[in-house]
């Protein structure tokens, strides 16, 4: 769960407090990149966020516990406690073939799978450009 400062509210899924981010495994999240998918869903006017507005940061492990429901490496964007923490899915995940993934499904040691089509719609996941692949991912 990503935090963003100076905000406090999660109804308004175009200036959240707080997002689900999900990438793949050997992704990484990248906040520039977040921070200006989660600006651009407000057309360009008056109503569209100052960038000075976002500054992702890693929610705690209380405030990811307390908005989730689950633990550390645990989380599914399932039955979340806070219903209203919007969910971002990595482009890069929604360009998976085949369309299939696999995530957290709520304990540590159990893993949900579904299609990714069926993902957003059952989530409304925010389908965004978020995330890098990790430094060093899968090298030999």
């Amino acid at each position: 769960v990503q935090r963003r400062i100076l905000y406090t509210d999660c109804s308004d899924g175009t200036n959240s407090r707080y997002y689900l981010v999900v990438v793949q495994y050997e992704a990484e999240i990248n906040g520039k990149k977040l921070s200006s998918e989660i600006r651009a869903l407000r057309p360009p006017g008056k109503d569209r966020l100052d960038p000075r507005q976002f500054e992702f940061r890693l929610a705690s492990s209380d405030d990811n516990d307390r908005l989730t429901g689950y633990v550390h490496n645990s989380v599914t964007p399932f039955g979340l406690r806070d219903g209203k923490v919007p969910i971002v899915l990595a482009a890069d995940v929604a360009k998976v073939r085949p369309a299939f993934m696999w995530m957290g499904g709520g304990h540590v040691d159990l893993k949900l799978g579904m299609a990714v089509e069926e993902f957003v719609k059952g989530t409304d996941a925010i389908v965004a450009d978020v995330s890098d692949p990790r430094s060093g991912a899968f090298e030999d």
